[in-house]
């Protein structure tokens, strides 16, 4: 599998920002996590600016509180901030122009895709940690054997099928949205309604029956992550393309990927 090499590793998804001696007030909470927001969205323009990229236009905060207030929904900060100041969209038909990979979805054509696929957005979003397909069937590591299995044992065969059965489907969508494409099948989805609000993960269960992976960062880190591999490519500071294990997860920060050496 082909991949490029990951970038910076920085959240604020899941973090807290009251360190000992600061206060927990909420306010002074709160207004921590927004100048967080407010430097790492300088850090996007500025080096969006580096490689010449043509942002999209912005939704201004009426219109988010319009949809939301039609969706039922409230949508996780971080994901507010990337549409109100960052942009609406930067989808391409070529790989790595605007964005990671086919770059980020206009929310027009996240809720558009979601109504497609019949998503509920209104029911919460309930996986916790990533779930392997492989791992509910104890699959064969090495992939000759698997394949092998795959064609000759019946009851190796009737257990694939039994998780397939069970969990692809997209019920396990709920409350996400598709927010950009890998290829070959897999999409990444921003979870907006659920415990992991704001987390992007990458689902790769429906089409290629792999399973649904967290990238543990959101959609601002995504993107951030993707122009610093950028920025490294334009400096020649790094490979262009390495083989690594999961290459979907590269713009994240998941165990699972990690490149292949030489």
């Amino acid at each position: 599998m082909v991949c490029l090499c990951r970038g910076l590793l920085f959240s604020l998804v899941g973090l807290t920002f009251t360190a000992p001696g600061q206060s927990h007030d909420p306010l002074t909470v709160t207004l921590h996590r927004q100048t967080m927001y407010q430097e790492q969205v300088q850090r996007i323009k500025d080096k969006a600016s580096m490689l010449s990229l043509k942002l999209e236009p912005v939704l201004s905060k009426p219109e988010i509180l319009k949809l939301e207030k039609q969706l039922g929904i409230t949508f996780p900060e971080s994901y507010k901030v990337y549409l109100t100041e960052i942009q609406n969209g930067g989808y391409s038909d070529t790989l790595h122009k605007n964005g990671p990979y086919y770059g980020i979805y206009s929310i027009e054509k996240s809720l558009s895709d979601n109504s497609e696929w019949e998503v509920d957005l209104n029911k919460e979003f309930t996986l916790i940690n990533d779930l392997h397909f492989g791992d509910l069937y104890d699959e064969e590591e090495d992939y000759e054997k698997h394949c092998y299995r795959y064609e000759h044992d019946e009851e190796y065969i009737k257990s694939i099928q039994n998780v397939l059965d069970k969990y692809q489907n997209t019920d396990l969508l709920s409350g996400t949205l598709p927010i950009c494409e890998y290829g070959s099948g897999d999409f990444f989805r921003v979870v907006v309604n659920g415990s992991n609000a704001g987390q992007i993960w990458a689902e790769c269960g429906i089409y290629n029956a792999s399973g649904y992976y967290s990238l543990n960062v959101d959609i601002l880190t995504f993107y951030e992550n993707w122009l610093d591999r950028q920025i490294n490519i334009l400096n020649k500071t790094s490979p262009k393309l390495v083989m690594a294990y999961y290459p979907e997860l590269e713009f994240g920060n998941n165990k699972r990927y990690k490149i292949i050496d030489d």
